[in-house]
């Protein structure tokens, strides 16, 4: 939890103009940190996504060699099979 800035005190004795403007003020200051949370979450979802792709796009060899789990390992092994089967299934429509 981060804590921008103290709250302000109650102005008890201040015009309406004032009052108004503080008001003003305070919803814009919420809503702008709202929106700055909001856009934080979606960059820390872009970038999860960012490296599962890249971590997609490495061999089950160097998964192992960093320390995955043996799952995403296998998940990756039966995808390089997968693809290898549907490239040999095109090559054999093909005549090749």
């Amino acid at each position: 939890m981060r804590i921008a800035t103290l709250p302000r005190p109650i102005p008890l004795q201040r015009a309406l103009a004032w009052r108004v403007t503080d008001a003003v003020f305070d919803s814009v200051h919420a809503w702008r940190e709202r929106l700055l949370a909001r856009l934080a979450t979606y960059a820390e979802f872009r970038r999860a996504v960012q490296a599962e792709r890249e971590l997609a796009r490495l061999s089950p060899e160097t998964l192992r060699d960093i320390g995955a789990p043996q799952g995403l390992v296998g998940q990756r092994r039966w995808q390089e099979e997968h693809e290898a089967a549907q490239l040999a299934r095109l090559l054999n429509q093909r005549g090749w």
